[in-house]
């Protein structure tokens, strides 16, 4: 099930984050977007366990990914698949026109998985990261 994110799952996306990336948003960024008429966020629920999470911002037009991972032991199975269209497909009902990200340039399976649903390379930014990583900055236009 896939819902809005909601005060009680903040400490379990903090941990999603901090598990797959390393580092979080943090509380006090995730309960204002979890407030916010421009952010959606949101949580994909199995078994009452938070196993993946998306965080977007929609201005009117553009849908900017912030930060989207899946539980370790639930990557491949589709989830992040799931996450990525449901946003797309709520959003599109409002009026989103395209879609972009930034991603490490070595993360393949992320980039394998916006490229399946569409996203193409429009712009690589250097030393992006704090560790120096360049990102590529992705788009697709619905």
């Amino acid at each position: 099930m896939i819902r809005r994110l909601e005060i009680k799952d903040i400490n379990r996306v903090i941990e999603l984050e901090n598990s797959v990336f390393n580092h979080s948003l943090g509380y006090e960024f995730l309960e204002k977007a979890s407030k916010s008429e421009i952010a959606y966020v949101y949580v994909d629920i199995n078994d009452n366990f938070i196993d993946g999470y998306i965080s977007t911002i929609f201005d009117g037009k553009t849908i900017e990914i912030l930060n989207f991972c899946v539980d370790k032991d639930y990557q491949r199975q589709g989830i992040g698949y799931k996450l990525i269209n449901y946003v797309f497909d709520e959003l599109k009902g409002k009026g989103a026109k395209d879609s972009i990200l930034e991603v490490r340039r070595t993360n393949n399976p992320a980039i394998g998985l916006y490229e399946k649903v569409g996203y193409k390379k429009i712009h690589e930014r250097k030393a992006y990261y704090s560790d120096g990583e360049d990102a590529l900055v992705l788009q697709i236009k619905f």
